[in-house]
């Protein structure tokens, strides 16, 4: 055996989520929109704890929401988000994973794990320290949904406050 002691557990200081597949296009429009049918990046990343948050093809439906602690948008969507979670109202077979971006020191809500933590989310939170996640799934606004099919397809992308009923109906 070795005497050499072990690092210790990683954590979003040791660097930004690493990426890989081809980055989506720019959201544009949901109508028409150039990333359906496209293969998402897989992206393997941390939360503020240091464990390890992934967006990869898992054989489910998986809804990923991008939010920035600072977007007055985000600040009401996220509250709505989790009381639809909460009623039991996200669909069998459908897996939540979200991506905290945009992050600004300066900003209202900072730092955003807290802002997450006082909103009671439950949703695994992935922290994009430099933006690279929001940009490989063509982001363009807050708060940004984008829906994946069990092979990490692209089935649909969304900006804005979106009502849970309308996020039930793509899922």
């Amino acid at each position: 055996s070795s005497s050499e002691a072990s690092p210790g557990p990683s954590t979003p200081a040791a660097g930004p989520p690493q990426i890989s597949g081809n980055s989506l296009p720019l959201f544009k429009s949901a109508v028409g929109d150039a990333a359906t049918g496209l293969v998402a990046p897989v992206v393997i990343g941390h939360d503020d704890a240091g464990a390890t948050v992934t967006i990869e093809p898992s054989g489910r439906t998986k809804l990923v929401i991008f939010a920035a602690h600072w977007c007055s948008h985000c600040q009401r969507e996220i509250p709505v988000l989790q009381d639809w979670i909460d009623a039991g109202r996200v669909p069998s077979g459908v897996d939540l994973v979200s991506v905290s971006t945009a992050i600004d020191p300066t900003a209202p809500n900072y730092p955003p794990g807290a802002w997450f933590e006082r909103e009671g989310w439950t949703v695994p939170v992935m922290v994009d320290p430099t933006g690279s996640v929001a940009k490989a799934y063509g982001l363009n606004a807050y708060p940004y949904f984008v829906v994946l099919d069990g092979e990490g397809r692209v089935t649909a992308r969304l900006t804005g406050e979106v009502d849970p009923s309308t996020l039930e109906t793509l899922l």
